[in-house]
């Protein structure tokens, strides 16, 4: 076979769901793919059960369902890496036949080996091409790393003094500053006293004329609410001389012997209106009980009426009941007709037949005019 592609390692990122994870490159047997791990934390492992390799569809199913193992979950990479042996199974015998396939398979395993061996030393640690290290072995290199890294120390602590110094100079500089700060703040404090001391005495000379002023106002304030209470008294001895002058209605069962002037009385009657509501009478003493006027209970008690207007709207409730129709029957249906000028109903109130049929011959009403017209029937 032909290998045409360098890569031999593929890491995918696990969802806690995939178990089939496919691989590109080329392998020439499933026990020469390795399964490698790796948790959320970093450890590495190196998975020797629970998966299969299929190497018709190029797959590695991990873990499987036989394995009972759940999928990896989401934080956990796993890595599938070719590690082809480094081994050699070819053997070529003189004058015997050369088979194209046998060595075409041997130059393909040489080839997947130099690639794993290109991707291991991708991940080591090398020196520099322009070093002309040669034949520098574990121990030589950690001493040269830990010769750099006490010298990358060794600067570091003489930045750090370096640093300290210039921090000591800054230090040195602000409680110069600091100190200057200081002088002038306690300078500024005596200031404020002086300011604040006679800002005081001002104050002090504006309360007393303020209080020398609010007292002034409190013995105004006080001569005139004396002032007012003497307006007052005498306005309430005015109110009170009106008052008594008023007349005021006083409500009565019945009228007495004499009555004061100055009251207006009021007697219930045993009549009521047309709609059942009481009549209350109102009578004045003039050396005699004059009516002044009436009103129904069911109207506004200060919305009174003369005693003509009384006499015309109102009638005592035993005298309706026996001789008259309330004026809401008038003229409706259900109620009664009303007569006109020459004492004979309406005739808009009476029910005309509107055809008539008298010996044979047919006649129409016509309500307008109140005449009767033949209809002449074809024969």
């Amino acid at each position: 076979m032909s290998i045409t592609s360098s890569i031999c390692k593929h890491t995918y990122q696990a969802d806690g769901q995939t178990r089939n994870w496919e691989f590109e490159f080329k392998a020439l047997a499933a026990q020469d793919v390795a399964v490698y791990v790796t948790s959320a934390d970093g450890t590495e492992t190196l998975i020797t059960t629970g998966y299969e390799v299929n190497l018709q569809n190029q797959s590695v199913v991990y873990p499987t369902l036989a394995s009972g193992l759940s999928p990896l979950p989401s934080g956990h990479t796993i890595t599938l890496l070719r590690t082809t042996p480094l081994t050699q199974e070819m053997t070529l015998r003189q004058q015997g036949v050369l088979d194209a396939k046998a060595l075409e398979q041997a130059y393909d395993k040489l080839t997947l080996q130099v690639q794993e061996l290109a991707e291991q030393s991708a991940r080591s640690i090398k020196y520099l091409v322009s070093s002309g290290k040669t034949d520098a072995d574990a121990e030589t290199f950690l001493q040269e790393c830990k010769a750099q890294q006490q010298a990358a120390l060794a600067n570091a602590l003489a930045s750090v003094a370096d640093t300290k110094t210039y921090l000591l100079a800054a230090l040195e500089s602000e409680s110069s500053t600091r100190s200057q700060a200081d002088i002038t703040l306690q300078q500024n404090l005596q200031t404020l006293t002086g300011v604040v001391s006679a800002n005081d005495s001002a104050q002090t000379l504006g309360l007393a004329a303020e209080s020398s002023a609010r007292s002034a106002a409190d013995s105004a304030l006080e001569a005139g609410l004396s002032a007012e209470t003497t307006a007052r008294l005498a306005g309430d001895a005015a109110l009170q001389a009106a008052l008594e002058r008023l007349n005021f209605i006083t409500f009565v069962s019945t009228l007495p012997q004499t009555g004061e002037s100055k009251y207006i009385y009021a007697v219930a009657q045993d009549e009521t209106d047309l709609e059942d509501h009481p009549i209350v009478v109102l009578y004045l003493w003039q050396n005699e009980w004059l009516a002044v006027g009436a009103f129904s209970t069911n109207l506004d008690p200060v919305t009174l009426l003369t005693k003509t207007e009384a006499q015309q709207t109102y009638l005592a409730q035993t005298t309706a009941q026996n001789t008259y129709l309330p004026l809401s029957q008038k003229a409706v249906a259900g109620g009664v007709a009303s007569l006109d000028a020459n004492g004979q109903i309406a005739a808009g109130q009476i029910n005309y037949a509107t055809t008539s049929r008298v010996g044979g011959i047919k006649q129409t009403f016509d309500a307008t005019t109140g005449t009767w017209t033949v209809i002449t029937e074809e024969v």
